[in-house]
């Protein structure tokens, strides 16, 4: 037996300082407080963290676990492991996730003689109503993004995927379907069939709603026409970004969740012009020091994104500060992402709409049926997503792929794409698997939520005692061990397809 020198309690202690400053360090880049993003330097200092021979002892105190079937020790291990080698590969390109950070904030682009920073152009987009000027725009940040951006991108992705060589692994999506203990190729089975049993329903809706409300026909569409799409400008009247937060509380106070009163969630919904327009949770001390942060820009996509984040936030600032450091900061995030994507799924509910907008029943059930259709065309380009990032990250050059992109995501929605996101339009460590496995997750949970407190459990005090349970065991299990607690037996991806049909069909 190798020698194994790691010191497991003192190892943990520096990786929950190092994943507490690394998240501080994204919140105060991303949230527009900070310029300039310095993950390098939080890198350097816990470099120890990060070593291959570290790795290689978690490795063997894993294999040992699992040859004594000690399950318990095999999980904080196989945590632990993923934590070590996706830390790895990411502290190889620190220096160039720094740069990518600095040039993204710094670059600004031309929108009709004024200059606008590159991330703000992506709400100037969303709300362009003329398409001409529309893909004005869109075709400035795809030549961005080709000249500045993707010769960054293309190092940094050909460093990991070069990096994975030193693990013992022949490709990037070997190494990281090991590490994250998921069958990728199974997974991308059971979202092929999802295509094939959504494409007619698909076609169908989401090309009326594109003619109806944009007077596009959906083969001559671009992913940006979504964008102003799903901006759904015509519901404005009902979402105000002046109620976002007090809707929010008084959401969760219906279901005896009272928000107020947890000073561990910040909330951060000033407009700063440099501020990321994707909202996000910043976990920095679970559960003590939670940052939810949203950039309201009015509409729709305010309500759904701060329900969306606000699920995060209430999941880790919820979770048992008494838990093992595993079951707290690491574990399974398709069980966070399923609890963020289970107070979302409100703004697909008409009962909740009428409550809390005064939504009338026609409004209602046109904007569900909406929201459903929208949430579909999210659900096909995931599958695209997974399809086309095992061709990225199968080992073989990336030479040639950005066409791969560009072909299998208009398969997915039956819209042009540009080639030049081919490398922007990547989530680190195979992330996609994560929201795809959480959307079916969600799908079972909402199935059994139904059945227990019925259509209305928004407000039912038991739901949100129910869910707060849920919340306070961290991600110690991950999905499937949820379920079989509920008594599903697996992820099921006939849940997600069926329901998702059913409200697109009963709502028209």
């Amino acid at each position: 037996m190798k020698n194994i020198s790691i010191n497991l309690e003192e190892y943990k202690k520096n990786a929950e300082e190092f994943l507490s400053s690394v998240d501080k360090e994204y919140y105060l880049h991303f949230s527009g407080l900070k310029p300039d993003l310095n993950v390098s330097e939080i890198y350097e200092k816990y470099s120890d963290l990060f070593t291959v021979k570290n790795f290689n002892d978690l490795m063997q105190l894993y294999n040992n676990a699992v040859k004594c079937g000690d399950e318990k020790q095999v999980k904080k291990l196989s945590y632990l492991l993923k934590f070590c080698g996706e830390g790895l590969l990411e502290s190889e390109a620190k220096e160039i996730i720094d740069e990518l950070g600095k040039v993204e904030a710094q670059t600004m682009i031309d929108i009709e003689g004024k200059k606008v920073p590159f991330r703000f152009s992506e709400i100037l987009l969303s709300n362009e109503e003329d398409k001409q000027k529309r893909d004005l725009i869109d075709d400035k940040r795809n030549k961005i993004t080709d000249d500045i951006f993707n010769p960054i991108l293309k190092n940094y992705w050909q460093t990991l995927h070069s990096s994975v060589k030193k693990f013992g692994f022949n490709s990037y999506k070997d190494l990281l379907s090991f590490l994250k203990q998921e069958d990728f190729a199974d997974l991308n089975l059971k979202m092929n069939y999802f295509l094939k049993q959504t494409d007619e329903i698909y076609e169908k809706h989401f090309g009326y709603i594109l003619k109806k409300q944009l007077g596009i026909d959906l083969n001559s569409s671009r992913k940006s026409d979504f964008a102003f799409l799903r901006r759904a400008r015509k519901y404005d009247d009902y979402f105000k970004k002046e109620k976002l937060v007090e809707i929010f509380k008084a959401t969760l106070n219906n279901m005896g969740i009272d928000i107020e009163n947890q000073s561990n969630i910040i909330f951060d919904i000033e407009e700063r012009e440099n501020k990321s327009p994707r909202a996000f949770c910043a976990t920095v001390k679970i559960p003590l020091e939670i940052y939810l942060v949203v950039m309201p820009k009015g509409g729709q996509d305010d309500f759904e994104a701060i329900l969306h984040e606000g699920g995060h936030a209430l999941h880790f600032a919820n979770t048992k500060e008494s838990l093992d450091f595993e079951y707290k900061f690491l574990g399974d995030n398709a069980v966070t992402e399923g609890y963020a994507f289970c107070l979302e799924h409100l703004m697909q509910d008409k009962e909740w709409l009428k409550t809390f907008f005064n939504f009338s029943t026609e409004d209602a059930k046109e904007f569900v049926y909406f929201s459903n259709i929208i949430k579909l065309w999210y659900l096909r380009r995931y599958a695209g997503k997974l399809q086309y990032e095992l061709i990225l990250h199968d080992g073989s050059s990336l030479s040639g792929k950005d066409e791969k992109y560009k072909q299998i995501l208009q398969m997915a929605n039956l819209m042009q794409y540009s080639s030049s996101d081919y490398l922007k339009d990547v989530d680190e460590a195979f992330y996609c698997t994560n929201y795809i496995r959480a959307w079916i997750f969600e799908a079972q949970l909402k199935d059994y939520i139904y059945r227990k407190y019925d259509y209305n459990w928004f407000k039912k005090k038991k739901a949100g005692y129910f869910l707060i349970e849920l919340f306070s065991y961290g991600q110690k299990y991950n999905p499937v061990e949820i379920l079989k607690q509920l008594d599903y037996n697996d992820l099921d991806i006939d849940f997600l397809t069926s329901s998702i049909k059913e409200e697109i069909i009963k709502n028209k």
